[in-house]
């Protein structure tokens, strides 16, 4: 089995999020802990993500996410599991760790990653610039059933294009006025799309696709920009 760690440098300042496995036999047992380094109380918001692509290049995910506090100096453990190994499956481990939508932590762990990636590396594989590779991860903060077939329909299409973005993709969705939500699509704090949740799939759907194409175009626009730079 491959196994390989990555830990951010820019964050995991105040608030280090931290995964620790144990793998015994064909099971992987696994606790997602939070340590508060500073002298402040926090109240914070996680989400543990589990990315699982098989032989055939399928990906499925499961994710949790919850609320907690942190006294200062304080280490809490957030989340306990064990999640099964295939050694033809890639499975990717991501937990972040939100301030009021903003991360602030994050860790992540890879099992298998080896057999799935290119032996060269090209341009294209440069992680993010706060050190950690986030490539292709999409998550979900929706509190409606049309937030999260919006979700459904944009997730499908994220993998479907293979756009493998290095950077999170986050769809919220937000209280507006009355009762409905506003729906966004966001890259770290850009927010690429945002329309009014409603509960007609046909229009979820188009816009769905219309988020697709904008997400598309940031992370060509940001691939750009970065050759320019190189370049010069």
């Amino acid at each position: 089995m491959c196994f390989q760690a990555s830990i951010a440098q820019f964050t995991n300042t105040d608030v280090v999020a931290k995964i620790k496995t144990v793998t015994i036999d064909d099971m992987i047992s696994v606790v997602a802990t939070a340590t508060n380094t500073t002298e402040v109380y926090k109240s914070l918001q996680y989400t543990i993500t589990v990315f699982r692509t098989d032989a055939n290049n399928n990906v499925s995910k499961n994710n949790q996410e919850g609320r907690f506090t942190l006294e200062a100096n304080e280490s809490k453990e957030l989340s306990r599991g064990a999640i099964s190994v295939d050694v033809s499956d890639k499975i990717v481990l991501l937990l972040l760790i939100y301030e009021e939508d903003k991360i602030i932590g994050k860790d992540r762990l890879a099992f298998n990653e080896e057999a799935n990636q290119k032996p060269n590396s090209t341009e294209d594989d440069i992680s993010s610039d706060d050190g950690i590779e986030l490539k292709g991860i999409v998550i979900e903060e929706t509190k409606t059933k049309p937030g999260r077939d919006f979700y459904e329909f944009f997730y499908a299409s994220y993998t479907l294009n293979q756009i493998n973005g290095n950077k999170v993709v986050g769809v919220y969705e937000k209280l507006s006025f009355g009762r409905s939500t506003i729906i966004q699509v966001k890259i770290e704090d850009n927010v690429i799309h945002e329309f009014i949740g409603k509960p007609d799939l046909e229009y979820l759907e188009q816009m769905s696709k219309i988020a697709i194409r904008k997400v598309y175009k940031y992370f060509k626009d940001l691939k750009k920009q970065k050759n320019d730079i190189f370049q010069y």
